[in-house]
């Protein structure tokens, strides 16, 4: 796939199957001229070759036996003003399977080939018309579900987190050029880097690779959908709540403790952020021994969640022993959000409203039969989310972006210890050389053939 030639290269852009029209995707040097022969306008003598760039043009696909296959229009895209770089041509033709078929065939029988995974996008990026890290959200925007994920990739599509590498890199540059610059005047005792302003300026770039690190939790659980489990002693209501969350009665509601005994899952979107919800076993000692494994699986499942909705019957008096259940929750997993919930508030009084409140970080009191009550408790985690993205400059959605800004850290961290430390400039230099190693990798500066093939081998083959 690496090895970049002059061949043509077609696919289909739209998915396999009837619908009103097709889209097919041809990029190459020749993809126009080859067009040409197989194209008649519906404008007597128009030809291709003299049309301007991104125009449009109506007309017929014939075969060699000059059958009509179908009416299309045609678009072009001319060397260099194209998504990949070169030629390109479109053609929306109607979504008949056999039309698509008919168009594909012909044009691989003149001397086109099948497009691989992702290869019109490689191109574009072998042309320098976008960075690693933009066709990397590419990918991601075409499976983008909800409305964050799809603000977040266009965001990198426009490149704000190549321009924002990039300005580190180039900042980085600088005092790498300086530091080899004093390694060829070492006789001379000379030096071109101020030692106060590396100083800082290693501290405010670590200061950056640490937020982008920071953002990746928040990042890939948006991406991936925030998981919340609905955890509590048995008969609490925890499956009354759940069912108003996901408007739907899929989780068996009773009066008999233990009803729920596997997990159950739900999806809702809620301002734009996909919602993974659990509905889980009670949490209690029990002899039943299928009950039990529903609790193993409730405390496993509470390991992976992002939020934890800890729900507790209104009418229960014993309010240190809950704050105690909290704040032992609180302490095993300080990185989760805990939601306390006191429920059945329409049939028993809550004396301890203040106190909890003042005790733990969120806290509500609602009636779980009561659709508007669970609906503030949706828009305060819906919130929780979305100011947490606010407070982002940039969020990284990608482990490969999120491992090479870790790596690129370290190496900035030891330059910064060898450098407080009185160590030569070499000795520096080495390391913010790998850095800015792994900071190039992000963008695609620096590439190998093993990472390319990976990254577009899970682009879909229009793309």
């Amino acid at each position: 796939m690496l090895d970049l030639d002059d061949d043509t290269i077609v696919a289909l852009a739209t998915p396999i199957g009837s619908s009103a029209i097709s889209v097919i995707r041809i990029s190459g040097k020749n993809s126009i001229s080859i067009v040409e022969n197989i194209f008649i306008s519906i404008k007597p003598g128009k030809k291709l070759e003299n049309q301007s760039t991104h125009t449009i043009h109506l007309g017929y696909i014939v075969s060699e036996n000059h059958d009509f296959l179908d009416q299309v229009l045609v678009s072009i895209f001319k060397y260099p003003f194209s998504y990949t770089g070169e030629n390109m041509i479109e053609i929306s033709c109607h979504g008949s399977y056999y039309i698509q078929q008919q168009i594909l065939q012909l044009l691989i029988r003149k001397g086109i080939r099948l497009a691989r995974p992702g290869e019109f996008t490689f191109r574009a990026f072998i042309n320098k018309k976008v960075d690693l890290s933009q066709a990397e959200a590419i990918a991601d925007l075409i499976v983008s579900e909800n409305k964050i994920c799809h603000e977040i990739s266009l965001q990198q599509i426009k490149g704000t987190l190549a321009n924002t590498i990039n300005n580190l890199r180039k900042k980085l540059l600088d005092f790498a050029s300086l530091l080899e610059l004093e390694l060829d005047f070492s006789e001379e005792d000379v030096i071109f880097a101020k030692r106060s302003e590396l100083f800082s300026f290693l501290q405010e770039l670590k200061g950056a690779l640490k937020d982008l690190i920071e953002s990746f939790s928040l990042g890939n659980a948006i991406k991936k959908g925030i998981s919340v489990i609905i955890i509590g002693e048995p008969n609490v209501g925890k499956s009354t709540f759940f069912n108003q969350v996901i408007q739907e009665d899929r989780s068996i509601i009773s009066h008999i403790e233990g009803t729920t005994r596997d997990c159950v899952e739900g999806e809702i979107i809620l301002n734009g952020i996909l919602f993974h919800f659990l509905d889980t076993a009670g949490i209690r000692k029990t002899k039943d021994p299928i009950e039990t494994i529903g609790v193993e699986k409730t405390m496993k499942k509470i390991e992976e969640a992002q939020v934890i909705l800890y729900i507790f019957d209104s009418s229960n008096d014993k309010k240190q022993k809950i704050i105690s259940d909290i704040q032992r929750i609180h302490k095993k997993y300080p990185l989760k959000n805990i939601f306390t919930i006191a429920n059945k508030s329409d049939i028993s009084y809550f004396h301890d409203f203040e106190y909890f409140k003042s005790n733990v970080p969120y806290f509500f009191k609602i009636s779980a039969k009561n659709h508007h009550e669970v609906k503030k408790v949706l828009d305060a985690l819906s919130s929780l989310f979305l100011n947490k993205l606010k407070e982002k400059k940039m969020v990284v959605t990608q482990y490969r972006h999120y491992e090479a800004f870790k790596l690129s850290l370290k190496e900035l961290s030891l330059a910064h210890n060898v450098l407080n430390q009185g160590f030569s400039v070499d000795l520096v230099s080495i390391h913010i050389k790998e850095a800015l190693r792994y900071l190039g990798e992000v963008t695609g500066e620096i590439t190998s053939e093993d990472l390319l093939k990976n990254i577009f081998s899970k682009f879909c083959i229009g793309k």
